[in-house]
């Protein structure tokens, strides 16, 4: 990862919002079928402890939240 351009995004919120916009526009246009998708970042989960802070960031719920909501 670059740092510095990480740096650069974090100090200017118009680069925030574009990446933000550059983000969902990338998840709704991969190829990838959506269960593998949804296998890969569950077993990130399984094997990652700070994977839930990914969740919280992207969509505001954490994993056990959004499987409670599918009635897991």
């Amino acid at each position: 990862m670059d740092k510095a351009k990480i740096h650069k995004v974090l100090n200017d919120n118009i680069l925030l919002e574009n990446f933000s916009l550059l983000l969902i526009d990338e998840i709704n246009n991969d190829d990838e079928i959506l269960e593998k998708k949804a296998r890969q970042l569950l077993s990130l989960c399984l094997n990652d402890e700070k994977a839930d802070d990914f969740f919280i960031a992207i969509c505001g719920w954490s994993v056990d939240s959004l499987l409670n909501k599918l009635n897991v």
